[in-house]
């Protein structure tokens, strides 16, 4: 895990360019707010309506001149093609935008519902299905004119995907003006660049009247995983820049303090603090200033003034497949069954641990096998088996993760009176959600039921049905099958051994000779009968060992 910060320096880039007059540039919305005690000038009503127009009008019959290829070549009508398609493709994703936003509810659960469906049909996460109804809501009902402009094929989807992300942080008002303003450009002819940098200015002339979260309010701690999945992670830490500072500079003199008192620990031939890999106990040298504030910021004991922090009820989950432990296969390890680990690193981790926990899984199709059910409450086994099932929320979509927080939920509801009838508390009858999921499943607004194979049909309230697949780990039918590979040519090879050996006279027949086998040269009765064992013997001494299949 590698430790980042990260502070708000100032505004955006497109705020960066502010109008002069700080009076007009505050949107009409905080104009209004109190006409009648207002006595200064009159301010203006919005952003000034700048005609933006293009020098030249985009003519395909020109495609041929800009970039300097030959009239008629392949590349030309590949160009033509291309801008061709830019009708169908904003009429298809206005259309789309327009169907979402019929689903838009941000007033009850219902939207969250809606959204659930959403990331079935998109194929995409929850999050990212709520971002889609919210912008699709607003440019129905904000941004309504580029929206025709759009439907009418005059700019690329492109830029109105830039138009909704770069004026989420303003106010309904304040889009509708901007809306009211892109509309009237002359879109259909004016350059990407040009595009981009009107619409900033444009977003600009509000200035601090755009909705913004103050550096008190961007105060956040989050986990970001590597994308390249080379065992990093990155802590990132926003906050306001002199808590930031004064953060940095602690660190900063805590890690000079300990390096000093590791040379002189060096010296003296005693341990060394915070020496985490023992490269100080082995080189006698300090360990670098970077290494030393990673070591204190992740091995220092966290103060909560006086509030006592349970220990958490879970251990931190390291999936090694056993043929990675044998090194006989680089597949990688998991961490809480969602992190990948390079099989190296996975490897290194096992070697530190004194204790190891065998799970079985089915080697056909990878499938976690079930512990028994006992009583209403899972087991610490069972919880720890059911973190291997469901470590982000089993809902479709959702991508909380649920390994440490959430709860487990009972699939069928257990009968307290009577748990035989139903409802055990078997991993077959479980999965774990998260608390704002499992709050909609217990007010029944979501209703799971676990079928035989062990997928999962969800009722989303009366709207729709989705079925899911239970988790399980993919690498272990490919791992099986090279076993079971290995095994066959080691006993391959094994065979070969037995009958060079025989061939030499080094070894003695076990098997005496049966006085019914026919003479020397004869052939032998039942020859490709898999029944007979005479004709198994022909064929295996017919095989060829000149060298070990591996």
């Amino acid at each position: 895990m590698a430790a980042k910060t990260s502070t708000p320096t100032g505004m955006s880039a497109d705020s960066a360019h502010a109008a002069d007059s700080t009076d007009s540039a505050e949107s009409a919305a905080t104009d209004t707010a109190h006409p009648a005690a207002s006595t200064k000038a009159p301010r203006t009503a919005g952003p000034p309506r700048t005609p933006v127009d293009a020098h030249t009008p985009l003519d395909p019959d020109t495609f041929a001149a800009h970039s300097h290829v030959e009239p008629g070549c392949v590349e030309e009508q590949l160009a033509r093609e291309l801008f061709a398609t830019h009708h169908e493709e904003a009429l298809a994703y206005a259309g789309r935008l327009r169907k979402l936003a019929m689903l838009w509810d941000d007033t009850s659960e219902e939207g969250d519902m809606n959204a659930i469906l959403v990331a079935d049909a998109r194929r995409i996460t929850l999050d990212r299905a709520r971002t889609l109804l919210r912008d699709a809501a607003t440019a129905v009902v904000d941004l309504p004119h580029t929206l025709a402009r759009l439907e009418a094929g005059q700019l690329p989807v492109s830029w109105f995907e830039q138009l909704l992300r770069r004026t989420r942080r303003l106010t309904s008002d304040q889009r509708r003006q901007v809306d009211d303003r892109v509309a009237e450009w002359d879109l259909e002819n004016i350059t990407a660049d040009r595009f981009s940098r009107e619409l900033g200015k444009l977003i600009a002339w509000f200035g601090m009247a755009a909705v913004r979260e103050t550096p008190t309010e961007q105060r956040d701690v989050s986990l970001e995983i590597n994308p390249d999945h080379d065992g990093t992670a990155c802590l990132l830490v926003t906050g306001p820049i002199h808590e930031m500072l004064d953060l940095s500079r602690r660190l900063d003199l805590a890690a000079r303090a300990v390096q000093n008192e590791q040379r002189h620990a060096a010296k003296e031939g005693r341990p060394a603090p915070f020496d985490i890999d023992g490269d100080v106990a082995r080189t006698a040298y300090r360990m670098p200033l970077a290494a030393l504030r990673y070591a204190i910021l992740t091995r220092t004991m966290l103060e909560a003034s006086g509030v006592q922090v349970p220990q958490s009820r879970f251990r931190l989950q390291v999936i090694v497949p056993a043929m990675t432990l044998l090194g006989e296969s680089d597949a990688p390890g998991t961490i809480d069954g969602t992190i990948p680990l390079p099989a190296r690193m996975a490897r290194h981790l096992a070697a530190d641990e004194p204790t190891w926990y065998r799970i079985l899984t089915d080697p056909s199709d990878g499938a976690y096998l079930p512990l028994p059910p006992t009583t209403y409450s899972p087991t610490t086994a069972m919880a720890e088996h059911l973190r291997l099932l469901d470590p982000i929320c089993a809902v479709p979509g959702c991508t909380n993760n649920v390994c440490t927080i959430g709860e487990a939920d009972h699939i069928e509801e257990y009968d307290h009176r009577n748990p035989e009838k139903g409802g055990q508390t078997a991993l077959e009858n479980l999965h774990r959600l998260c608390w704002t999921h499992h709050d909609m499943k217990t007010r029944g607004l979501l209703d799971p039921v676990r079928g035989p194979d062990g997928t999962t049909t969800w009722h989303i309230g009366d709207r729709a049905i989705i079925t899911t697949d239970q988790n399980r780990d993919l690498l272990t039918p490919e791992l099986a099958a090279a076993l079971q590979s290995s095994w066959e040519a080691f006993e391959d090879m094994r065979l070969g051994d037995d009958l060079r050996l025989q061939e030499l006279g080094l070894l003695e027949d076990t098997d005496p000779a049966d006085p019914s086998d026919p003479p020397d040269g004869a052939e032998p009765a039942g020859l490709g009968d898999a029944s007979g064992g005479a004709g198994r013997a022909v064929l295996v001494g017919a095989a060829s060992f000149s060298d070990p299949p591996f």
